[in-house]
């Protein structure tokens, strides 16, 4: 082979070999599989391992048959309960693909205990349909309401802000409930950005969505580029946050539609609550 050609073969590889990685890196951004994120606090409040799955932002997308790809996957995490903290129904779409997840992981043995709080989308439809659906498959609607979840942990609820008259009674709802003491005091609250005042109301852990992951994530760089209610860069757009006196976790969320999700595949979260060894 002669130089000319060695050299003319030696850019057509070097081309191939930019094709590919290029090739890579989109389908690994575009990549929508579902996702287990698995974050894990330590509390001196319980005495044993605590296993809870975080649902958000649904939005009645389907993952398989009757919605058997997302059940299998939440089901194989063997939680104790899974939370659905809001946005599950959607306006839009209806009501299909939760009906289908709701009808699925009740049929599951033991009975799996759910817990719901309303989305800004579920405000936007026919609330009594929605709130009959959830009630149909047995959820517990925490909307202002606590319950015991047994050694040591307390789950509290509030519904999307735009359920109630306005910002500041929301933030009232948040600081009504009794936490404290010797419970560790879990939160469902669908927006992130209230952030600091579940702090101030004495939540240790704050599970919430509506972010979407901010919908297009740069690996190591940006972590988020537009969400609603924050606007560009939030600062809340998925992970696990230390809010200085408590922790919050928002989901990137299940939602996928015609606006693509880049390095920002849809995803189910895993909340451990360990004790704390001294």
């Amino acid at each position: 082979m002669t130089r000319k050609n060695a050299k003319k073969s030696g850019g057509f590889l070097k081309f191939l070999l930019i094709c590919a990685v290029l090739f890579l890196l989109v389908r690994l951004a575009l990549y929508d599989g579902i996702a287990v994120r698995r974050y894990t606090l330590k509390t001196d409040a319980v005495s044993r391992e605590h296993r809870f799955v975080l649902i958000t932002d649904l939005h009645s997308t389907v993952y398989g048959e009757n919605q058997g790809e997302l059940a299998e996957k939440i089901l194989a995490e063997k939680p104790e309960a899974v939370f659905l903290v809001g946005d599950i129904a959607d306006d839009v779409r209806g009501f299909d693909g939760t009906a289908m997840l709701l009808e699925r992981l009740k049929s599951t043995e033991p009975d799996l205990p759910l817990y719901y709080v309303t989305g800004n989308h579920e405000r936007w439809v026919e609330w009594g349909d929605v709130n009959l659906l959830f009630e149909e498959h047995g959820a517990v609607i925490l909307s202002d309401r606590q319950a015991d979840l047994g050694d040591g942990i307390r789950l509290s609820g509030v519904a999307d802000p735009l359920f109630y008259e306005d910002t500041l009674a929301y933030m009232d709802a948040l600081l009504q409930f009794e936490t404290g003491g010797k419970a560790f005091d879990i939160l469902l609250a669908h927006r992130p950005e209230f952030a600091r005042t579940c702090v101030q109301a004495g939540f240790e852990l704050t599970l919430s969505g509506h972010a979407h992951g901010g919908q297009v994530r740069i690996p190591l760089l940006l972590n988020g580029l537009y969400a609603p209610n924050q606007g560009w860069l939030p600062k809340y757009a998925g992970g696990l946050y230390d809010l200085d006196g408590g922790h919050m976790i928002v989901s990137r969320g299940l939602m996928i539609d015609d606006l693509p999700r880049i390095f920002n595949p849809p995803e189910i979260v895993m909340v451990e609550i360990r004790p704390e060894v001294s």
